[in-house]
């Protein structure tokens, strides 16, 4: 069952999201440490605006359990989510202006999708891509993007056989990725 994620249940919802975004979460959250990393995740999680909050997450549940997600937003309000995260990194004296540009003006950018490695297999994460395009047409938008990592062919494989088109190359967190549009 796929569902908004509720501020009072995200458990798991911060391992999910670490395990698939690496070392982007250090950035994020200013930590080198996983316990660290989780907690500031999880402090994200609940507040009501950023591009982590709970209102941007999508989950896929089993008996109660959080297996899976899909974190999607509009594009053209990253400024506005990002703004509590760059306040919070200012607290650990990390001062930056910005986050790198993962996706550009007037695309529901899909910001992150995790499924749990014992859950992976069983067609989770195409039900929560159906989802989310179903989500970003209701939101009157006409494209889903997202990024990939180079170093990650078995998403990418995914991602094209679900539709999805190499448009750029970004460079975030010292990584190169493909970033990629499906029109919806």
């Amino acid at each position: 069952m796929i569902k908004q994620a509720q501020k009072n249940n995200i458990s798991n919802i911060s391992f999910l999201i670490f395990n698939a975004i690496h070392n982007i979460a250090n950035t994020l959250t200013g930590e080198n440490e996983e316990k660290e990393i989780l907690k500031t995740l999880d402090f994200y999680i609940t507040m009501e605006i950023n591009r982590l909050s709970y209102k941007n997450i999508y989950t896929y549940e089993i008996e109660n359990q959080i297996v899976g997600l899909i974190l999607a937003y509009n594009s053209n309000d990253v400024k506005k989510l990002d703004t509590p995260i760059l306040e919070h990194l200012k607290t650990k004296n990390i001062f930056l202006d910005s986050f790198e540009k993962e996706c550009f003006e007037d695309e529901f950018y899909i910001d992150t999708v995790s499924v749990s490695p014992n859950f992976q297999g069983k067609g989770i994460a195409k039900e929560l891509f159906i989802y989310i395009e179903k989500k970003a047409k209701e939101l009157g938008f006409d494209k889903v993007s997202l990024l990939v990592d180079f170093e990650n062919p078995k998403a990418l494989a995914l991602y094209e056989k679900l539709g999805f088109k190499k448009n750029t190359i970004l460079k975030v967190s010292n990584h190169n990725y493909h970033h990629m549009i499906k029109m919806v």
